[in-house]
């Protein structure tokens, strides 16, 4: 509050009504009369006629009224120092999971020394004081706007648990800048142990109030398992995150539905990251869990354990086009467990139903094709599905590349490969050349007609590349790209492995762009000024209140006293 305020003016214009009454004073006024008559019923009148200003008879009265009325405009205007106006806390408090770490022989977590920091800060505030919670984890949720209810903001800094990344610190910062932008005497608070913290620029400083300390920790950073191929091998790729001081070994439980299925010995670097590809075969399950075991001393639960779900994938229809009674492709596509297999002839009728991938091993018209969303073409005119070619036949080409990269080609190696003659494409707009030979393209991808297709220039049982287990991979690759995608909901596609970032769990010296402190702010535990001066505003009026009826009593008193005084003294001298 401020003297601008309405009712401190009001109760100060007050004053003036309340001192002219006291200063106003009934008096009589002379007259001349012709008769002692009229003198005498002019005096048995008692009421004067008119008032005048005198010297008041309750100066006393006049003196606590006017103190009272001071008391209640300094009262509402609150003058204070400006150390001592109200603030305004927004507090930042990091629930990632890093807030999980405890620390060697102490089970309390970061969390739990934060928020008793929290507590004993929000002690010393005085009762104006607001402070906002602001909880930054995966993401930045504003969880009590400024608020002079204490208590209501411990009790849900109370309720957070750790859990999830510190990505969404930096935009808990940014609404905590554009909060303290917006009010008087603001500052922005960040109880935090720094791991995985970035402080974007602000306007307001923020005060970094460090928390946790140093200690060893290992956890499992990635956790991802597909299929391999079409033999049932699975591919799991698993990553160990250290922060230990030396280098050890370790080993991780594989558990397919909570059965064991693989044990994986890891040697960690010190203070690094360990990663393994396997490529193991794994029964029929759902979800694929990664357990450490026998780490030792580590301060961090959160991260010992991962999980992910094991994307077996829809079944695919497909159909092949071939003039070959014994076709390898035909026989790659029926091994896969997952494929629905239709097998006819160049000439044949088109079937009537659609399929979600069609390989053409012989030439056939599009036109003839049925419904589809995947095209693939082996060494047959592909001029009408968009793949043009530049040079119709030539003999021995030498693969010198190919787009090792590609989900198409995953386990699948061409080196070495003897292709007899292949046809060499033109890259047209938005297409791509996935296997370069020393004399142009022999196999391009692209789109054409809303379908996804991908031409080769040859044979693959006209050249060695059917000997080879990367012909069975790329099989199995084609039933992956032509499969309809997975359901991404349900408890089957959740996953979770905690980033690296969160496992190296040592508080950074100091994070860029704030200033390390220790929320202490002014301490303000007395009782505010405004409070005491309306106290002792209330307590003038009830005192100027109770002065008549404490001096009629105190008068009736004398007079008694006085009236006993003199019989007493007569009678001593009789």
């Amino acid at each position: 509050m401020n003297l601008a305020q309405p009712w401190a003016l009001a109760l100060a214009a007050l004053a003036l009504p309340v001192v002219a009454a006291y200063f106003h004073q009934r008096r009589k006024t002379p007259l001349r009369v012709p008769s002692a008559m009229l003198f005498r019923v002019i005096a048995g009148q008692t009421s004067p006629r008119s008032r005048s200003m005198a010297r008041p008879r309750h100066l006393l009265s006049l003196l606590l009224v006017l103190l009272a009325l001071a008391g209640l405009v300094a009262a509402l205007v609150d003058l204070q120092r400006d150390e001592e106006q109200p603030r305004n806390y927004i507090v930042v408090l990091d629930t990632s999971a890093s807030m999980g770490a405890t620390a060697i022989g102490d089970d309390r977590t970061r969390l739990e020394d934060a928020i008793e920091r929290l507590e004993d800060a929000v002690g010393r505030l005085g009762q104006q004081d607001r402070v906002a919670l602001i909880t930054a984890a995966d993401r930045a949720i504003v969880r009590v706007g400024l608020s002079e209810d204490h208590p209501r903001v411990l009790e849900v800094a109370r309720e957070q648990v750790p859990a999830g990344t510190s990505e969404g610190a930096p935009a808990a910062l940014r609404i905590a800048d554009a909060m303290c932008r917006a009010n008087e005497h603001a500052a922005v608070v960040l109880l935090s142990d720094g791991v995985g913290v970035s402080a974007p620029s602000t306007e307001c400083p923020i005060e970094h109030v460090p928390i946790g300390r140093i200690g060893p920790n290992v956890g499992i950073s990635a956790l991802s398992v597909r299929e391999a191929d079409a033999l049932g091998l699975a591919e799991v790729y698993l990553a160990v995150a250290s922060d230990l001081d030396e280098a050890k070994e370790i080993e991780v439980e594989l558990l397919l539905d909570d059965e064991l299925a693989e044990v994986v010995p890891l040697d960690l670097p010190a203070a690094g990251e360990a990663k393994r590809l396997l490529r193991i075969p794994l029964p029929p399950g759902r979800r694929l869990t990664a357990k450490l075991r026998d780490v030792g001393s580590d301060v961090l639960a959160a991260d010992d354990v991962a999980w992910a779900p094991r994307r077996l994938g829809n079944r695919v229809r497909a159909l092949l086009v071939t003039d070959s009674r014994l076709s390898f492709t035909a026989e790659a596509l029926a091994l896969h467990p997952r494929v629905d297999l239709s097998v006819i002839g160049p000439n044949d009728e088109t079937p009537a139903e659609s399929f979600d991938l069609v390989v053409l091993e012989a030439e056939r018209s599009a036109a003839a094709l049925p419904p589809t969303t995947h095209v693939v073409a082996m060494g047959v005119p592909a001029g009408e599905l968009g793949m043009v070619a530049k040079t119709a036949e030539v003999e021995n080409p030498e693969i010198v590349r190919w787009s090792f990269d590609d989900p198409l080609f995953r386990f699948v190696s061409f080196d070495e490969v003897q292709v007899p003659r292949a046809t060499i494409f033109e890259v047209g707009e938005g297409q791509t050349a996935i296997i370069d030979s020393d004399q142009g393209p022999v196999a391009v991808a692209g789109a054409s007609e809303g379908r996804q297709v991908v031409a080769f220039g040859f044979l693959p049982h006209e050249s060695d590349f059917v000997l080879r287990v990367g012909f069975v991979n790329l099989m199995a690759n084609l039933v992956e790209w032509a499969a309809p995608p997975l359901a991404t909901d349900g408890e089957g596609a959740e996953s979770f492995a905690l980033p690296a970032i969160e496992s190296h769990i040592d508080p950074p010296p100091q994070i860029s762009g704030t200033t390390r402190g220790e929320f202490t702010g002014p301490v303000r535990t007395r009782m505010a000024a405004w409070r005491l001066l309306a106290w002792l505003a209330i307590a003038l009026l009830a005192i100027e209140w109770l002065l008549p009826a404490a001096a009629f009593v105190v008068g009736r008193a004398w007079t008694r006293l006085r009236g006993r005084v003199p019989r007493r003294r007569g009678r001593r001298a009789a």
